[in-house]
């Protein structure tokens, strides 16, 4: 299980990312967002646009005053949300510098239990419902 608590109005969830390089970044948890993207600078510094000319691309609004932005699939070797390993997983990377967010969104957030509790405003991920067992238990009535 990994929690981390509401600053600012914004759920903000430090992630590892490993492709070439290991990057520790603090990602928005936004379960709006269909797909977990960022600027490249933030996996790789050194990658170029035409290295990824045979990737998947989309072009998602909503990043830069309604304008939409073209993305390009990358896949990660490795990829963590707190201290959950969610293992090899896909990110989507821009070149836009405009793009300044990094956003979790709902292609990874769907693949483990998220919890939010109101009370003390904070967020608790599980990976699975074995974790969710071994940290939470439902009250009776």
């Amino acid at each position: 299980m990994y929690s981390t608590c509401m600053k600012n109005d914004r759920y903000v969830v430090k992630c590892l990312i490993v492709s070439e390089y290991v990057t520790l970044e603090k990602f928005i948890v936004d379960t709006g967002a269909r797909f977990s993207c960022c600027n490249y600078r933030i996996v790789d510094g050194d990658l170029c646009e035409e290295q990824l000319a045979g990737c998947e691309t989309k072009y998602i609004g909503g990043f830069v005053q309604g304008e939409t932005v073209r993305f390009y699939r990358y896949l990660l070797k490795q990829f963590a949300v707190g201290n959950i390993d969610m293992g090899v997983r896909d990110i989507w990377l821009t070149f836009d510098e405009r793009v300044t967010d990094i956003i979790l969104g709902m292609d990874i957030l769907k693949q483990m239990m998220i919890i939010l509790n109101p009370y003390n405003r904070r967020i608790y991920f599980c990976k699975d419902a074995e974790d969710y067992q071994r940290h939470f238990m439902l009250a009776m009535p």
